[in-house]
């Protein structure tokens, strides 16, 4: 917290050739326990106008309607600017609270202040790869718990059964898990637990070191007289199911790394030009069948799989499939 405030004040010296004193806030007292545990608050003057920081406590980056939600109930007790500050901001998200006039400051990437006239624009950085990235088994056990209809205790042996992993990959998912603090991990006698509370929170803490699932694309054509393998519809084709996003010209399907080895080429089809494909074939890190919904892939699989690509269009489907989610 201290090393952002410091990139923070460093950072408007460097923009806007200013320096800054803060001070906490006392209005925070007014505000719900999970907000103040979220956030530090400070007010400080910039540029001759008294402002609010809202400094954000994790470096895991949430959803623009979380962030939009929270800024409005702080921004309600103040009478004054409201500056959402992060290490760290997607592309998507920056767009959204664009959109949506949320100020905020990422120190060495982006000021965004509309009511004082401020929309400094760098050089945009991604998120560091520093940061942590689960692997596919870890990613599919979160993806996995995230599709249950209640919270519950989780052990390897289970999910083993379950997800068509071995015991060992399981103990490694569950070290994984432990290491990065997500969730509790229960020892009981020679079994493990993991227990998580609320799959909102499991997604908002997670979200961030998740991957897009896709490994490499190709693109199909049916082999006459073929038959079409047994593959659920990913991409935007599954996006069209579940939202108004207009269908893509090739349906897309998806199939799993291991399967595809095994198989070489899915029976009934071959490779082909795309100006002759009949579909595109995403090949997965894992097997989208084991999460799969009603034919098509699971919905976060689906959002992770989409959630970098530059298109409005996408971006607003995949914000109401999120919206769609039953927590």
């Amino acid at each position: 917290m201290n090393n952002l405030i410091e990139k923070f004040k460093g950072y408007l010296k460097e923009t806007l050739g200013i320096e800054i004193s803060i001070l906490p806030w006392k209005g925070q007292k007014m505000l719900p326990f999970f907000l103040v545990d979220a956030y530090t608050f400070f007010e400080l003057s910039l540029l001759n106008h008294p402002c609010l920081l809202m400094i954000s406590k994790d470096d895991f980056e949430l959803t623009p309607n979380t962030i939009k939600k929270q800024w409005e109930q702080v921004a309600k007790k103040s009478n004054v600017p409201c500056i959402y500050v992060s290490n760290t901001i997607s592309s998507y998200n920056r767009k959204r609270l664009i959109q949506d006039r949320i100020p905020f400051i990422i120190p060495n990437n982006q000021i965004y202040v509309p009511d004082l006239g401020l929309d400094l624009r760098e050089h945009f950085k991604q998120q560091r790869e520093r940061k942590q990235l689960f692997s596919p088994a870890t990613q599919i056990v979160i993806i996995s718990a995230l599709l249950r209809e209640k919270s519950e205790k989780l052990t390897p042996s289970e999910l083993a059964a379950t997800l068509g992993y071995s015991p060992m990959t399981m103990t490694r998912v569950f070290n994984e898990l432990e290491a990065a603090g997500i969730g509790k991990l229960i020892n009981k006698g020679k079994e493990r637990w993991w227990i998580f509370e609320d799959k909102r929170d499991l997604w908002e803490q997670t979200n961030g070191m998740l991957r897009s699932p896709i490994r490499s694309r190709e693109s199909m054509k049916l082999i006459p007289g073929g038959k079409m393998p047994e593959m659920p519809l990913a991409g935007i084709s599954a996006l069209t199911e579940t939202t108004m996003i207009n269908p893509p010209l090739l349906t897309i399907y998806a199939m799993g790394i291991e399967e595809y080895r095994k198989e070489k080429i899915p029976k009934g089809l071959r490779h082909s030009p795309v100006d002759e494909a009949d579909l595109e074939l995403e090949i997965w890190n894992y097997n989208p069948n084991t999460l799969s919904e009603h034919e098509k892939v699971d919905p976060f699989s689906l959002y992770l799989s989409l959630r970098d690509i530059e298109d409005e269009r996408i971006e607003a489907a995949l914000e109401e499939l999120m919206e769609k989610i039953k927590w």
